[in-house]
């Protein structure tokens, strides 16, 4: 009997070298260092397969539970920065001594996690851990081995959203589960698209508690940072930071937030100061009011303004009394069945291999064919048949998709483009005219004239804040601009002198900090790319401006200095363009000399946005005492007081000595 690693079932009387069941090689191939080989045996009970998944901390597995002739997911603690497999391919060893404590710290970690989690056993919509332990100088968590699919993969299935009551359906169901887990005091706080499993059988389950922590346990315990940019809340930016289940209600906003729009929302902390997170309705979802206040209440940046608990969520929804149907056909998209080749007919496998063998010969054959032949309608058509396709450029829309389905192509698309030509006038066709091979991967695209006001909403992701500005200025739209985050928009000057005629839609560039997407570019916008639009439409384009750290630069520390090594400091820190210095005189130090500076106006806690042009604090991420007056105050040292009260006293006699001096003469 062979044992497949990669989906670990047992194949008797094969004596081939591919599994009859998943089509893999049955001969073992080799891993990465960082892995286990497979057929390596742990706990003298579970079998390691190939891996399956892999992260910054561990590395998981298929696996088989010897014992209870099962399939199982073995999850190894495996942070590659601080260990590494050694010769024997079983064990791990720490880098250095230096780290053996952080490892320890967070293989405790990673056996408290298995240990809150297999507590919720009970709970049907939490993955299952059946046993958790030391061994080869790591830990391992034995858990249910899961097959379906996630949200992120359907969503990918499904044009990348979904409506309204799936969504719902899907949050309600999730809501469900965080209540039973809230009130045994544990939090998740990893609540994303790909931690949410929709099994074969429709059960929604919570997976990866690998950022789960007892709530009760925060307080004492500095846990790692764990982060999923868009779906983490701004509490989770700080190790310090209090946490409850509002942290998982934002996430599940930010995840209904990602199925109901296409697009997550943007990160918590480019948010702090300035709440202009575009609504679901903004972008042309349909929901009810109540609904979409109850996702913005919870994606808001501070806590206390959040909903407090998954009741509370599940009342906002209409799910007070809701209970989980677990039924693949509302949640799963539909699959097309596959038979395995070993699993058809005799009769049928002879049929594929022959018409194989002739497809390869005829594809060798028309190959031969066509370099001796230039007549197209003389092509070899070896999938599909032969048409031919009329030239459609200036004919009517209706009347170009009338002739596409008259030759049998149904499958076509149409944009349409400002043009000075008729409204509904073909302007270009992807396939040129003349005899064309149509099969099923076979498709048209139209372009269209809209005329004046018609048109469909590029995709502008990636795309330059430029390219924006150019298009919609050609078409004479009204664009307004942020500049910055935060800030007031100004009607942008373009050098387009536009012909056309006056648009009533207005541009707005939405510019906003972030770590994915380089300065420039667009990374998301409030209509969806392909929408048909009339040019009444306001359209909002979120535009990076890269790093908000690119832009902060810490005030130094210029205690002691004199004005001209002042200015030289601040040309150096690339602040003598964006503040105007000042000095002011009057304060009396015993440790700073006359003349040098002994007070500042911005401290070295304070940093300055080159971009927006201020200074704040940061304290726990979040800005504080924002100044933008331009300018820095220094102020020089008189020296000590008493020096001061020297010289005043010789002053003094000096003036007496004229006085008597004077007197005398006279």
């Amino acid at each position: 009997m062979k044992i497949c690693y990669h989906c670990m079932m047992r194949i008797e009387n094969n004596t081939g070298d591919i599994c009859t069941n998943c089509g893999k090689p049955l001969i073992q191939q080799p891993v990465e260092a960082r892995y286990l080989k497979p057929g390596t045996e742990l706990h003298d009970k579970y079998v390691v397969g190939y891996p399956i998944g892999n992260g910054g901390f561990g590395n998981t597995y298929i696996g088989w539970d010897k014992v209870l002739c099962r399939k199982v997911a073995i999850k190894e603690f495996y942070p590659e920065q601080y260990i590494s497999r050694r010769n024997d391919g079983v064990t791990v060893s720490v880098s250095t001594e230096t780290m053996q404590p952080r490892f320890r710290r967070g293989l405790q970690q990673f056996i408290e996690e298995a240990r809150s989690v297999a507590s919720l056993h009970d709970i049907k919509g939490v993955v299952e851990i059946s046993k958790f332990f030391e061994e080869n100088g790591t830990g391992y968590i034995i858990m249910e081995y899961l097959e379906g699919m996630d949200v992120k993969t359907i969503l990918e299935k499904s044009g990348n959203k979904k409506d309204y009551e799936w969504c719902r359906r899907v949050v309600l169901t999730v809501l469900y589960t965080l209540r039973e887990i809230h009130k045994r005091g544990v939090l998740h706080r990893d609540i994303a698209p790909d931690n949410i499993f929709v099994t074969y059988e429709g059960v929604i389950k919570l997976i990866d508690f690998g950022a789960a922590k007892h709530a009760s346990a925060l307080a004492n315990m500095k846990a790692e940072v764990v982060l999923k940019v868009g779906y983490a809340p701004i509490e989770q930016y700080s190790k310090e930071a209090p946490q409850g289940p509002y942290t998982d209600l934002y996430a599940v906003a930010a995840l209904f937030y990602r199925m109901l729009t296409g697009q997550k929302p943007i990160p918590a902390n480019e948010r702090i100061n300035n709440e202009n997170l575009v609504t679901p309705s903004e972008m042309g979802v349909i929901l009810p009011e109540q609904a979409e206040m109850a996702i913005m209440m919870c994606l808001n940046v501070q806590p206390k303004f959040r909903l407090q608990s998954a009741d509370e969520f599940m009342e906002a929804l209409d799910g007070n009394n809701f209970v989980p149907i677990y039924e693949p056909e509302w949640i799963l998209p539909p699959v097309e069945e596959k038979k395995r080749f070993s699993t058809l007919p005799i009769g049928t496998r002879i049929g594929i291999a022959f018409a194989s063998t002739i497809l390869i010969a005829g594809i060798v054959v028309g190959g031969i064919f066509a370099f001796g032949n230039d007549d197209r309608k003389s092509t070899l058509v070896v999938d599909g048949r032969e048409t031919t396709l009329a030239d459609l450029v200036g004919k009517d829309e209706e009347e170009a998709v009338s002739e596409l389905t008259q030759i049998g192509i149904d499958d076509y698309s149409i944009v349409y483009e400002f043009s000075e030509k008729p409204e509904g006038a073909v302007i270009s066709q992807s396939i040129n005219a003349g005899t064309i091979t149509v099969d099923d991967n076979t498709n048209i695209l139209l372009t269209v004239s809209g005329g004046d006001e018609k048109y469909s909403l590029l995709d502008y992701s990636d795309k330059s804040v430029d390219d924006i500005v150019d298009y919609f200025s050609n078409h004479n739209f009204q664009i307004l601009d942020t500049v910055y985050p935060g800030g007031e928009s100004v009607v942008v000057d373009s050098d387009v002198q536009s012909t056309e005629t006056a648009k009533n839609g207005v541009i707005n560039i939405l510019r906003q900090y972030s770590d994915d997407t380089a300065a420039g570019l667009c990374y998301s916008q409030s209509i969806e790319p392909g929408t048909v639009c009339n040019g009444s439409e306001e359209v909002t384009f979120a535009v990076s401006c890269g790093k908000v750290s690119d832009y902060e630069i810490v005030i130094p520390d210029f205690s002691g200095k004199g004005k001209s090594k002042v200015e030289e400091m601040m040309k150096e820190a690339g602040l003598a363009d964006y503040l105007e210095i000042e000095y002011e005189e009057g304060i009396y130090s015993d440790q700073i000399k006359k003349g040098k500076v002994c007070d500042q106006s911005l401290s070295t806690d304070y940093v300055y946005n080159t971009l927006e042009k201020k200074a704040y604090k940061l304290v726990n991420g979040v800005r504080k005492n924002e100044q933008s007056d331009g300018k820095i105050i220094f102020w020089l040292s008189e020296g000590p007081a008493q020096e001061m009260t020297t010289e005043s006293s010789e002053d003094e006699d000096y003036e007496l000595q004229e006085s008597i001096i004077y007197d005398t003469d006279l």
